[in-house]
């Protein structure tokens, strides 16, 4: 069996990341493209083959990254993608600050590829031993929209939720009396 050779790429020295960084590649051809549409680019590396954008650690949370982009933790490569030596530094940002902001570079991808962009939820971390959350309900009275029902729609009046006539009691306390 054969093992791949891994290569990551390097931020230059006094580019700070302290966020960590991720790597998104597109084909060479899309690279112009993409860049001209970013309001703001960090470090973006370079090849024959494809163009690497530098993006916080974990910057795939939450996005479907198309399948022409490739996703790269920690910025590592194999090193098929990596032919010819291996992308090199093409494009230094001006601010100094190394990422390129994943949700515009996500969203300019999508729309080169005439696609529309899919989001899922972010799994949220739980504390150990602390059962999975049941679904969200909001603590709320209706407000009466002033069509019926209610006083506050026969008058035409409209009562705000939790207002203090009509807020919960506190725990311990036997209510309004």
């Amino acid at each position: 069996m054969r093992r791949l050779e891994r290569v990551r790429l390097c931020l230059p020295p006094g580019l700070p990341a302290p966020l960590g960084h991720d790597a998104v590649g597109v084909a060479a051809p899309l690279g112009p493209r993409i860049s001209r549409s970013l309001p703001r680019t960090g470090c973006v590396f370079a090849d024959a083959e494809r163009w690497w954008w530098i993006v916080p650690g974990q910057a795939d949370t939450g996005l479907v990254w198309p399948d022409a982009a490739d996703y790269a933790a920690g910025a590592v490569l194999s090193r098929g993608r990596a032919a010819g030596g291996g992308p090199r530094l093409a494009y230094w940002p001006k601010d100094n600050v190394p990422y390129t902001h994943p949700i515009m570079l996500y969203i300019v991808l999508c729309n080169a590829l005439g696609r529309r962009p899919e989001w899922r939820e972010a799994p949220r971390a739980e504390a150990p031993g602390a059962e999975a959350p049941g679904p969200v309900h909001a603590l709320h009275r209706p407000v009466p929209d002033g069509r019926g029902g209610g006083a506050a729609g026969r008058t035409g009046a409209r009562e705000r939720p939790w207002s203090s006539a009509a807020r919960p009691p506190e725990p311990g306390s036997r209510g309004p009396g």
